[in-house]
C-alpha cells in the first residue's frame, strides 16, 4: 500500500486504497473528508486560516479558506458525494503559550476557520484530536477511513 506525505499547504487525495500522511503538526490543522461509500479520501495540511488578498500563487491547501473548498472538489472529483463527507481534524496546537498571553493562538485560529467552514459546506466533524501544546502527526487510511494521531512521544489514538 502506497504512503503519501503531505506536506504543510499540500493537499493530496486516494481512492479506494492508499496511506495518506502528514507530519509537523503543531498550530497547523490536518483535515481528512471522507465518502465510506466512494472510498475517496482527501488530506490537506492547513496552515493559516484566511488568505491574504495578494498571496496569488500560494498553494490552496495553505488557508482554510481556501483549503476546505480545494479539498471538497478534490473528493468530488474523484467520485466522493459532497453530502457524504465527514471530516477529521488533528492540530492547532499553542506551542508557544508565553507568546500569546493577550491574544488567540495561530493555533486556535486555525481551528475556528476550519470548523467554520465545514459547518459552512455542511460537512460533519466525527473525530478530533486537537489544541494542546504538543505537535502531531496523522495518518489517514483511506482504504477504512482510519484517522490515527500520534503525538510527540504518545502511542497512536484512533480519531
Amino acid at each position: 500500500m502506497s504512503e503519501v506525505f503531505v506536506n504543510m499547504g499540500e493537499i493530496s487525495s486516494a481512492k479506494s486504497q492508499g496511506i495518506l500522511t502528514t507530519v509537523g503538526l503543531g498550530s497547523c490543522i490536518g483535515v481528512t473528508l471522507y465518502d465510506e461509500r466512494a472510498k475517496v479520501g482527501v488530506m490537506g495540511h492547513i496552515f493559516l486560516p484566511r488568505s491574504r488578498p495578494n498571496d496569488h500563487g500560494a498553494p490552496p491547501g495553505k488557508y482554510a479558506d481556501t483549503g476546505i473548498p480545494a479539498m471538497i472538489d478534490e473528493a468530488v472529483r474523484l467520485g466522493a458525494s459532497k453530502g457524504r463527507l465527514q471530516a477529521k481534524l488533528a492540530g492547532g496546537a499553542n506551542l508557544f503559550p508565553n507568546l500569546n498571553l493577550r491574544s488567540i493562538s495561530i493555533g486556535q485560529q486555525n481551528i475556528d476557520a476550519v470548523v467554520q467552514l465545514l459547518k459552512q459546506h455542511g460537512i460533519p466533524i466525527i473525530g478530533q484530536d486537537v489544541a494542546g501544546s504538543h505537535g502531531r502527526k496523522m495518518r489517514f487510511f483511506v482504504e477504512n477511513g482510519v484517522v490515527t494521531v500520534t503525538a510527540i512521544g504518545k502511542e497512536p489514538v484512533q480519531i
